[in-house]
Parts: structure tokens; C-alpha cells; sequence
């Protein structure tokens, strides 16, 4: 029941009365409310904030920050006088951020800026070639589509196809690599026409391009772990569960939870250093055709770094997608050979580990990471680590 006097007979909020608590600034939302402040995030300046509406009215820093974490304005990646980092992924994304600042001539937008909501367009070489010859000569925007694609692929963007099954066999991978048919079913690996089975001898199978009859995306983890610590803010934000949360018995992230200790005891090396990643991997189906009149659904698997404090951890920024499972049904309880590229690399990420720059600390490190719970529609596994 609404408490206030308007509604005291009221079983239920009016619509009018709702309206009234969200805009009453001694009730409701603030007027001007922009950020909530009481999870323990730090306040924004007025400067800072001007600063960076008048210089990034393109977004830029908002692209940066989305994908790698990376507050391009409030941060400088590399600073007067500073080494850039050694390892060799950290140093061609600085390297390559660094070349495609700037427009020469243009204050408003940067070169990437152009390419970050348009990339997925048709149209986009036409739109290109409008914008050059606008723009003065000298500009260094891209001459087609396929050239953007191209530096875009740059930032670490990138993902591996590999041909699977249409009967959720097997992953034409490794051994399988070279198969033409799933030593399972039998079943072609190759989409098939009319003109393939009728084979009129003008156009077969075999003198057009083949294209696979189903194939699974696969986003590498290791090059978006080593993109989480190339932000200062972020590798720092990292360590909070060790170093800055409250430890008093409540159960507000998962360190607390029995699991996390059980883990913390059962693996002590891994334990060490804060730094260290604990992973927990969902995955649900949705119509990537936005209608319910087609029976169609694609697989995401999602990854979320649960080292990071709750602000941020459940914010999309920091979700990882590793695995996108083409459909047209959900892979049900074959799951198991589309996350194979996925349990390889977090077996190589426990085993061995990866070399990456903590910008933070200002040091090289070996990272690991463990996969601990699973948010699924799918079977839950075992502990990848053991």
C-alpha cells in the first residue's frame, strides 16, 4: 500500500501517484540523478565531468572503456617518461589506441570514433566515401568496409570460427580438423542445395566455395583477461575482494561464501595472489531474430570476473562472451563439445597461467584463473580447475 496521504485508501499505487514519488526530489529520484553513489563508487568532479563532455562528444572514451575497461580521458595509458609495457599484446593496443586518437583537422572525432557505430552496416563503404569527400583532403579515414574491419580487428575484438556438427557431434577441431563428414553420424559438414543434389553438371558442389553447415564463434579469454589489467582503475579494482571489503561475517559477495573459502583452502598456491581470477560462466538461449514466429535460438556462454566488487562485476562492461552457439535448437545436454575451446584455454589459464602487465602495480605477472560457478540452463560441471 502507498504511504503517503494521497493513497491512504488506496489497495495499490496510482499511476499518477507513482509519477509523483519519481519526481518529488524530497521523495523520489533526485532531479539530475545521474550515478548511484551508495555502492561505494567514488563521486565524479564537476571538472572531470566537463572535461570530458567537451573533449569526447564522439564517445571515444566510452568505446575504450566498454570493451578493455580503459578510461581513456581520466587515465593516460602510458604517461610522460613511462616504458610501455613489455608485454608484447599490451604494447601493440597502446601502440595502436595511440595512432587513432586523432583526426588531423578535425577536433570533434577521432578515427575510431567513425567506425564504432557503423561497422555493421552495408552501406558503410558508400557512407565512406561521402565522408572523404567532405572531409579535407588529407583526412585518414578508410576507404571501404573491409579496411574498418580491419583496424577494428586491431583492438582485440576478434573471435576464431569453427565448423561443428549439425547433429552436435563433434567440433571440427584438432583431430577433427580436416574431416569432411562426423565420424559419428555421417552426416556432410557442408551445407547442402538443390543444385548439389541434382548435380546438372554445369555447377556442383565441389567447384563452388563450401560453406559449413553450422559454426561455433569462439572470443579467446586470455587476450580480454590481459585487456581487464591494462586499466589502472580496474586491475586495482580487482584486488578489492582481498583488500578492501568489509569482512565482518555478512554475506554481501561471493568471498564470503563457503565455496569460495573451501576453494581458498583446497588451493592455496592459487590463493596467494588476489589477483588471480575466479570466473563464473552463464549461458541462456534467445531468438536472435526478435520474433516469437520463428523457432530459432543461439547460445551465448558469458564469463564474469568475481573478483571485481558487486558494482561492477554484474555490469555488462565487464562480462566476458567466450562462446556464441549458433542454433537452430539449444544444444541441450551437448553442450559439453561446443565449450571444449573454452575448458582447453581455463585448463592452459590453471595449468600455466598467462604473462600479463598489472598497470596498477606497474609489473609483469603470471595470471590464472579458475572456473567456479555456473549460472546455466545447461548441466552444471564439476570444478574445471580440479
Amino acid at each position: 500500500m502507498c504511504p503517503c496521504t494521497k493513497c491512504a485508501n488506496c489497495h495499490s499505487y496510482s499511476r499518477i501517484c507513482v509519477y509523483e514519488h519519481l519526481t518529488d526530489p524530497h521523495r523520489g529520484f533526485l532531479r539530475g540523478y545521474r550515478q548511484w553513489i551508495y555502492h561505494g563508487e567514488k563521486l565524479r568532479t564537476s571538472s572531470s565531468a566537463t572535461k570530458q563532455n567537451v573533449e569526447m562528444e564522439h564517445d571515444m572514451d566510452g568505446l575504450v572503456h566498454d570493451v578493455f575497461g580503459i578510461h581513456s580521458t581520466e587515465e593516460s595509458i602510458c604517461g610522460e617518461g613511462e616504458r610501455i609495457p613489455e608485454v608484447r599484446e599490451n604494447s601493440k593496443f597502446y601502440e595502436f589506441v595511440k595512432e587513432n586518437e586523432q583526426i588531423p583537422n578535425c577536433k570533434k572525432y577521432s578515427k575510431l570514433s567513425f567506425m564504432k557505430p557503423k561497422v555493421l552496416h552495408k552501406s558503410f563503404s558508400m557512407l565512406l566515401d561521402l565522408l572523404r569527400d567532405a572531409l579535407p583532403e588529407e583526412n585518414i579515414l578508410p576507404k571501404s568496409y573491409y579496411e574498418t574491419k580491419k583496424i577494428v580487428s586491431e583492438l582485440g575484438l576478434g573471435y576464431e570460427k569453427i565448423h561443428a556438427c549439425p547433429n552436435d557431434c563433434i567440433l571440427y577441431w584438432h583431430k577433427y580438423a580436416k574431416y569432411e563428414a562426423c565420424p559419428k553420424c555421417n552426416t556432410t559438414r557442408w551445407k547442402t542445395t538443390n543444385e548439389d543434389v541434382k548435380g546438372n553438371g554445369m555447377e556442383t558442389s565441389e567447384r563452388r566455395k563450401k560453406k559449413p553447415a553450422k559454426i561455433l564463434r569462439w572470443f579467446p579469454l586470455k587476450p580480454r583477461l590481459q585487456r581487464l589489467f591494462m586499466s589502472s582503475k580496474v586491475a586495482e579494482s580487482i584486488r578489492w575482494h582481498h583488500e578492501s571489503r568489509l569482512n565482518n561475517g555478512s554475506l554481501r559477495h561471493p568471498t564470503d561464501s563457503l565455496a569460495w573459502k573451501n576453494f581458498d583452502a583446497r588451493y592455496p598456491t592459487f590463493s596467494l595472489d588476489p589477483r588471480n581470477v575466479r570466473l563464473g560462466v552463464a549461458s541462456d538461449g534467445f531468438n536472435s531474430f526478435k520474433t516469437m514466429s520463428i523457432t530459432y535460438s543461439t547460445w551465448p556462454v558469458i564469463l564474469i570476473p568475481y573478483n571485481l566488487p558487486p558494482w561492477m562485476c554484474v555490469k555488462q562492461p565487464y562480462f566476458m562472451l567466450s562462446l556464441l552457439i549458433p542454433g537452430p535448437k539449444g544444444p541441450g545436454n551437448n553442450i559439453d563439445i561446443y565449450l571444449q575451446p573454452l575448458v582447453q584455454e581455463l585448463q592452459e589459464l590453471w595449468d600455466d597461467g598467462i604473462e600479463i602487465f598489472d598497470a596498477y602495480k606497474k609489473e609483469t605477472f603470471p595470471l590464472r584463473a579458475a572456473m567456479m560457478w555456473t549460472i546455466n540452463d545447461f548441466p552444471t560441471y564439476d570444478n574445471l580447475s580440479g
